[in-house]
């Protein structure tokens, strides 16, 4: 890779005047949104800061415990989002997040440093951790989206799916049409994504590697593994989700339990 200018603080603090203007001009025309966006600005700055240190320290002591006590805090934070975006969030989703989560990106992350990458040691926490954390940055969306999507069909169809069920239908095919509409709403964004890469849009991966001087080439390559590593780990984790979500919705005698059951997420 060719040398290529990193930012300083001083470049930093001028690439940052076009939102600063925007902060201002939600202020002065009372528009809303300029506390929030400064408190976001601040937190991404802070946030980043803090990673940094923390990445320093771990790619120092390069060792696998490292990475395992990494991917456990990313994983707990990444379930704690999707318990946070979920409209009645509780601790069963949150457990029921951190085991889809994990199995998605576990495997993932397996498969893209082991098979594709080829890295040794396996535990290489300049590869393993920011891989781990993008898959898990995506993979809370898909989640989410996808959780509140099944409640909400199921809340709204109950009286369908129960009509269903009394014609003979099991809770897997009375659901069906909630658990399709769930996926599709926890994949969408994956979906758009690797629709637009390269089109209308230069992925960050892909940029990063262009701006840290490798070739196009070897640039889109890696892009194209995040892009495949993110779509199987959104996938399964969207799917074992929903599938825990879904046994869950049902007694063993295929019965919908009842509405009160289905809008308490707290562990009982």
């Amino acid at each position: 890779m060719s040398d290529t200018p990193a930012p300083s603080w001083v470049g930093l603090a001028w690439a940052s005047l076009p939102v600063l203007a925007v902060v201002a001009t939600l202020a002065s025309r009372r528009l809303g949104q300029a506390r929030s966006m400064l408190v976001g600005l601040a937190r991404m700055t802070g946030q980043l800061l803090l990673l940094g240190v923390v990445l320093d320290a771990a790619f120092a002591v390069d060792h696998p415990w490292v990475v395992g006590v990494s991917a456990v805090v990313m994983l707990s934070a990444s379930a704690q989002a999707v318990g946070a975006r979920h409209s009645r969030g509780g601790g069963r989703l949150r457990v029921e997040a951190t085991a889809a989560m994990a199995l998605g990106a576990g495997l993932a992350v397996a498969v893209s440093t082991r098979m594709a990458l080829g890295v040794s040691p396996w535990y290489e926490p300049s590869v393993v951790i920011p891989l781990m954390g993008m898959i898990l940055g995506n993979s809370i969306n898909g989640v989410a989206l996808a959780a509140e999507r099944f409640d909400a069909e199921l809340r709204s169809e109950a009286d369908l799916v129960e009509r269903r069920l009394a014609l003979g239908a099991t809770g897997r095919q009375a659901s069906a049409p909630a658990f399709r509409a769930a996926v599709a709403a926890g994949l969408t964004p994956t979906i758009n994504g690797m629709m637009v890469a390269g089109v209308v849009a230069i992925p960050g991966m892909m940029t990063g590697q262009l701006l840290a001087g490798a070739s196009p080439g070897t640039a889109f390559r890696y892009q194209i593994l995040i892009y495949l590593a993110i779509g199987g780990s959104v996938g399964l984790a969207v799917l074992s989700l929903l599938g825990l979500r879904a046994r869950r919705a049902f007694s063993p005698d295929h019965q919908l339990r009842a509405p009160s059951h289905l809008l308490d997420d707290r562990l009982h």
